[in-house]
């Protein structure tokens, strides 16, 4: 259960990353705001792959399992940041995702 927890603390923690350093740069390219926003946006966009790198799995199963995470977190931060509440299909669509999620890395095998 600790390993679970484990992982999934760092899925989220660098979805966090991901999107938070897109939006500095979707920020600073759609609206203009300064060039130190944008690279303070890469460097957070970096940290992300190197915080992937801490999943005890292989590449393309942490990649595909992160896909997952990705979409929920996404939906997540449209929520807390940008004030858009997720329709009745994208939360059961989330929800079809973490199921497929958690087939894909937690399975026993």
């Amino acid at each position: 259960m600790v390993e679970v927890a484990s992982t999934v603390g760092i899925f989220f923690f660098a979805a966090l990353l991901e999107i938070g350093g897109g939006y500095l740069v979707w920020k600073w390219l759609r609206d203009h705001k300064g060039k130190v926003l944008g690279l303070v946006g890469g460097l957070i966009l970096f940290s992300y792959g190197i915080v992937m790198t801490l999943q005890p799995a292989d590449f393309g199963k942490v990649y595909a399992t992160y896909g997952g995470i990705f979409v929920v977190s996404s939906i997540i931060w449209g929520y807390w940041v940008d004030k858009k509440k997720p329709d009745r299909f994208e939360i059961i669509g989330s929800v079809i995702v973490l199921i497929g999620v958690a087939i894909m890395f937690y399975w026993p095998r």
